[in-house]
């Protein structure tokens, strides 16, 4: 036995994985067998209890204190402030000067949730943007409601005080306006900031929304813990919760593919710089289509009311519809990317695939053979968005997760990269298509292999 980890045969951690998703939803497969061990060691330690058996009978017990703190030590509780730049960038340009101008019109009322919001940084970052478009909120109703279900990560994000990792992706302009420097390299979050955030205890799984009529949803890097039944469950919850035009940001390796059908996928800015999060429109799924964002600015005036549309009609009237490929000649087809790449013009081929991407944003295969064109010139870093935006319109392309998962090892990310291999192998096993090029020769299934052992290799070199 390593030290601080203990060895979980296999009826204890069918007995763990069983009271951890009864208790708070969350899923764990084999591959989590070491760090869960590592987990309970911890947690052997800081109670004396001298046996797995005898840990098991106490967190299972009715009303067990233990539980909650077992549940802290499995779900991964770091972040950073501004996580997820193009995310940060829509909410900055799009999405909450939409909500400001919407709430103008409406009481001044604005509800925003980050559910599962850690130890502070996403909801105290969302605060801060709310600062930027309006400097005095009173008058206003506003509220970012901010719930976790480790309560170690909301008594850290009570203190608001953080150290220098975490602010690494703020500007220093942000830094300076918005935290308050302390002794030893930390940071503390300004009074005014905190005061538009209110912190709560929640289950995801077990308890209702902490509000209705939201305008924006953050439940991101939350779902890849839960089945699928669990996600459905709570997508319909959440879909309850927004107000119709609602919005719903999910992690970039979260999807509602096959999970529920009640949202609509929006594309928010162009390129390599565009976010794809999710819409509550209230209409039938038949008429639904992608579309663009409202491009009006925070300045412009809103309508008086006699002039304003219903919501829907509001928004399909300022709306832009995807131009589609047909109706446009200068938009490169799919095969002369593939041309190019196949006669080595990678440069090219990563030119023509940002063209057809900017015609068509919401097509998977375009971001694919951008990644692709990328990693040929050895561009990983670079590869990394249009990667994660293929397999985030096709959680299904098991190519595309195989291409993320290479580049992800060779970037450092070894944790993220043991992920994307996962999903590689699970959907090449499902695959039939052997024709691509990228296949080197290999059958789908043999790749499907490779992954599942590169897979195994890079989980138990990221084990603690």
């Amino acid at each position: 036995m390593s030290e601080g980890k203990v060895v979980l045969d296999d009826a204890e951690y069918a007995r763990l994985r069983l009271l951890l998703s009864r208790a708070a939803g969350l899923v764990f497969d084999d591959s989590r067998r070491d760090s869960m061990g590592y987990s309970l060691g911890e947690r052997l330690r800081a109670t004396g209890i001298a046996s797995v058996g005898e840990y098991l009978e106490e967190v299972c017990a009715p009303g067990s204190a233990e539980r909650q703190r077992l549940i802290d030590e499995v779900t991964i509780q770091e972040t950073h402030f501004f996580r997820n730049p193009p995310q940060m960038r829509a909410l900055r340009a799009h999405v909450l000067p939409e909500l400001v101008r919407h709430a103008s019109a409406h009481g001044r009322r604005l509800r925003i949730w980050s559910a599962g919001c850690s130890t502070g940084e996403e909801p105290y970052t969302i605060a801060m943007m709310i600062r930027e478009l309006l400097p005095s909120t009173a008058g206003w109703d506003i509220k970012v409601i901010a719930t976790d279900i480790s309560e170690n990560a909301l008594d850290a994000a009570r203190h608001a005080t953080y150290g220098a990792r975490a602010v690494q992706l703020a500007s220093a302009a942000e830094v300076a306006r918005f935290f308050v420097p302390l002794d030893g390299g930390r940071y503390e979050v300004r009074p005014e900031v905190r005061e538009l955030v209110e912190l709560r205890h929640h289950n995801l799984v077990q308890d209702a929304p902490p509000a209705d009529a939201l305008d924006l949803v953050l439940c991101r890097n939350v779902t890849i813990y839960f089945s699928r039944e669990t996600t459905r469950a709570l997508m319909g919850r959440l879909h309850t919760a927004l107000r119709d035009g609602g919005y719903l940001f999910l992690g970039h390796s979260e999807t509602l593919w096959q999970v529920s059908e009640d949202f609509r996928l929006v594309s928010l800015g162009t390129g390599d710089t565009a976010a794809y999060v999710y819409r509550r429109l209230d209409e039938p799924a038949s008429e639904r289509r992608a579309v663009l964002p409202d491009r009006r600015t925070l300045a412009e005036p809103v309508p008086p009311p006699e002039r304003r549309l219903s919501a829907r009609r509001a928004w399909k009237a300022v709306s832009p519809h995807v131009p589609k490929q047909a109706e446009r000649t200068d938009v490169p087809s799919l095969k002369a990317v593939r041309d190019a790449l196949a006669e080595g013009r990678y440069a090219d081929a990563a030119r023509l695939a940002r063209l057809a991407g900017d015609a068509d944003p919401l097509k998977p295969e375009v971001h694919y053979l951008l990644g692709l064109a990328l990693v040929d010139q050895g561009l990983d870093l670079e590869a990394l968005p249009p990667l994660r935006r293929a397999v985030y319109l096709d959680p299904e392309a098991g190519l595309a997760h195989f291409l993320l998962a290479g580049a992800l090892a060779r970037s450092g990310d070894r944790p993220a990269a043991a992920r994307e291999y996962r999903a590689a192998a699970q959907t090449l096993s499902r695959t039939t298509d052997a024709a691509a090029p990228e296949l080197g020769g290999r059958s789908a299934r043999e790749l499907a292999a490779l992954c599942a052992q590169l897979e195994r290799q890079l989980s138990a070199g990221s084990e603690r």
